[in-house]
């Protein structure tokens, strides 16, 4: 290309509706300078100091300026402009909670949402418009988050639709799950979003990884079906992805943000694959429900789950099939399955056996270095709480649900996460509960609390 991207630091940028400061990062696509004349698209980005660069040595980064210059290079998207917001941590409020805190954070942290969208409307918004070559007008306007940043991506975008025209949420925090015994489910469910109806000329993007630990798919996709209630039509102007072995990390949503992008400023082109996945064997009792992930690839690159498909089932009495991917099995045996979409069909067969329940039995013990001082409790995937015993091993038993997927390492206090022995970063530890286990891990060292905060620090700069 003639000239290549380039990324443009904001420091100290001051909200009078928060009364805070931060850094905004604006990444300008390539031939920006050289065109003087050229307006741009703007997707606007929530915890912008993990978009284009990890935040300090072993963290993620979504590296979404490399997934844009791809993109744009290859043709298969308009150049845009993207506005990274950092994110200013919680300590008495939350920019992302706009109406409702979890539970467990309510004594401490409040909702200040209105604020921040406030922040983003009336201070970022107009002082980005008034400095680059924006095209201003919701057609052209994006707004983009994950998982809290997602739900505030929710409630902004859908609150706004004269200013946001496309929306994009990656692994949003809908509900907040915690295991739960006493539940039928195995879990107790908090709902963290009001509902708001999208605009008719709104395109919205939500995703999901079916490795999230408590980030469940069907908390997603009932959001999705209320936005196709409101008028949305699937694959046209809202589209989902249930991303197998996709886990609840920057890495994971920086591995498919080309996918949002293509969907909302790009070309997605054409269908040339489908495939079903997802579990083929069913309980007829016991409680466990079955979504077949159909998905959809494209010659760009592009993918989507088919939420509207025409299934057509071998031995109908065996089960039936759901529009929407739903199994719904009627007696033991086994058929096959089909699906045909776009001009593509995929077969799949499926064992429906007397029962299967909705949770797995999960016990998980863990050796850890001596300390002068030892914690009471360490913590592992989402929930899973590991109680010091006499012996100086961790231990817990979880009923967690079937099929659910993790990948976490070992944490001890707030984000003071376990590491390799020589103190680098150690890549997370997976696992997916598909049936009752039992798993056993050492850990190395932890975490230096004093040097990661300082290090934050230094890297964050003054306008954290």
């Amino acid at each position: 290309m003639a000239s290549s991207s380039a990324i443009r630091t904001v420091d100290r940028f001051r909200s009078a509706a928060l009364n805070n400061e931060r850094r905004l990062f604006v990444y300008l696509p390539p031939g920006y300078d050289r065109d003087a004349g050229r307006r741009y698209p703007v997707l606007y980005m929530h915890a912008g100091q993990r978009a284009f660069a990890p935040q300090a040595p072993g963290a993620e980064s979504w590296n979404v300026h490399l997934a844009a210059d791809r993109l744009i290079e290859a043709g298969a998207m308009e150049p845009i402009l993207i506005v990274a917001i950092a994110h200013v941590r919680p300590v008495v409020s939350n920019e992302y909670y706009h109406f409702i805190v979890p539970a467990e954070e309510a004594p401490g942290i409040s909702c200040a949402g209105l604020a921040y969208e406030d922040f983003l409307l009336n201070e970022v918004k107009p002082y980005i418009d008034a400095r680059f070559r924006t095209l201003p007008e919701p057609g052209h306007t994006g707004l983009m988050g994950s998982s809290a940043g997602a739900l505030s991506t929710y409630h902004i975008g859908l609150r706004n639709p004269d200013v946001f025209g496309k929306l994009a949420m990656l692994s949003p925090y809908f509900v907040k799950a915690r295991l739960d015994e006493r539940s039928e489910s195995g879990l107790r469910e908090e709902v963290l979003y009001r509902r708001h109806r999208a605009g008719p000329d709104q395109k919205v993007w939500l995703d999901i990884g079916d490795a999230e630990g408590l980030f469940l798919p069907r908390h997603v996709l009932g959001v999705v079906r209320e936005l196709h209630e409101d008028g949305l039509r699937r694959g046209e102007n809202i589209a989902f992805l249930e991303q197998p072995e996709a886990a609840h990390q920057e890495a994971d949503w920086g591995e498919r943000v080309h996918l949002p992008l293509l969907f909302l400023f790009g070309r997605i082109g054409r269908p040339v694959s489908l495939e079903l996945a997802g579990r083929t064997r069913i309980g007829l009792a016991g409680g466990h429900r079955v979504r077949i992930n159909a998905i959809l690839r494209y010659d760009s690159g592009f993918a989507r789950t088919v939420l509207d498909g025409e299934y057509a089932v071998t031995d109908p009495e065996v089960l039936e099939v759901l529009p929407d991917g739903t199994v719904v099995p009627k007696k033991p045996g086994t058929t096959a399955v089909a699906l045909a979409a776009c001009g593509l069909t995929a077969t799949a067969v499926f064992e429906v056996v007397p029962e299967l329940s909705a949770t797995v039995r999960v016990e998980m013990t863990a050796d850890v270095p001596p300390e002068e001082e030892p914690a009471d409790a360490i913590y592992g995937g989402m929930g899973m709480r590991l109680v010091r015993s006499d012996d100086g091993r961790y231990a817990g038993r979880f009923a967690v649900p079937r099929d659910s997927g993790y990948r976490f390492r070992f944490t001890r206090g707030f984000r003071r996460f376990e590491t390799r022995a020589d103190g680098g970063a150690l890549p997370n530890r997976a696992f997916r509960a598909s049936d009752d286990t039992v798993l056993h891990y050492k850990v190395d060292r932890w975490e230096d609390a004093s040097s990661r905060t300082a290090e934050r620090r230094s890297l964050a700069g003054p306008a954290f």
